[in-house]
């Protein structure tokens, strides 16, 4: 099963580079990611991850929390 979730980062590419080596180092297995513009220091990023019984959706909103340039996480 995959579950997806969406947030707002402030440095575009780099915190998406970020947030994807983050989410790799942590053994999380993502499906899909989207990135848009919002405007020229904001983006929205939507990840789908593939649920498994150790890492769900919850574990990768909290470590989303802890990166400081990532705000408003909601999982979808």
């Amino acid at each position: 099963m995959c579950s997806t979730f969406s947030f707002k980062v402030t440095s575009g590419v780099d915190s998406a580079a970020r947030v994807l080596t983050t989410l790799r180092r942590k053994q999380f297995v993502v499906k899909e990611f989207s990135m848009t513009e919002i405007d020229s220091n904001n983006s929205q990023l939507k990840i789908t991850l593939e649920d498994s019984e150790k890492l769900n959706i919850e574990n990768a909103v909290l470590q989303m929390q802890k990166l400081v340039d990532v705000y408003d996480v909601e999982v979808m």
